[in-house]
């Protein structure tokens, strides 16, 4: 346990795309969405915050860590999720494009990072890391797929 760069970076390379979003928002977002269960926003908010603070708390763990195939799954969820989010501005930042499938995989922005989190657990071999990865993706999914079908 301890402070390293690498545990700084880990989870800031999900939040930089979101951190745009706050400038650049929907030009169509409808005026309201029916909340989805409280359950899964406290699940999904539980996760979040886990999975951003992990990585930074254990970032001395992490940077030693030899690269390897949950490493690789991880860039390859962020390339992904960075390939949605220029779809999203392309699409002219319809808030369709948030929650539309991609290739056939369904709200590939809510998936790939849940994704992107989960590698990071078993990259690490360790239930810290698993347990608000699990937590984050099934709030953040269900949020998300709820979305969905209501716009859809």
């Amino acid at each position: 346990m301890g402070l390293h760069s690498t545990g700084f970076i880990v989870p800031l390379l999900v939040l930089l795309p979101n951190l745009l979003f706050i400038f650049f928002q929907p030009r169509n977002a409808p005026e309201s969405v029916p909340p989805t269960p409280l359950i899964f926003t406290s699940l999904e908010r539980a996760g979040q915050i886990s999975c951003f603070m992990m990585p930074i708390l254990f970032g001395r763990e992490l940077a030693g860590q030899s690269l390897g195939l949950s490493a690789a799954g991880m860039a390859v969820c962020l390339l992904v999720y960075y390939g949605c989010w220029v779809r999203y501005y392309r699409s002219g930042r319809k808030f369709s494009a948030l929650f539309s499938p991609w290739l056939g995989i369904p709200v590939p922005m809510a998936l790939f990072p849940a994704i992107y989190f989960l590698l990071l657990g078993f990259w690490l071999q360790s239930w810290l890391f698993i347990i608000p990865a699990l937590l984050f993706a099934i709030g953040h999914l269900v949020n998300s797929w709820s979305i969905y079908n209501r716009i859809r």
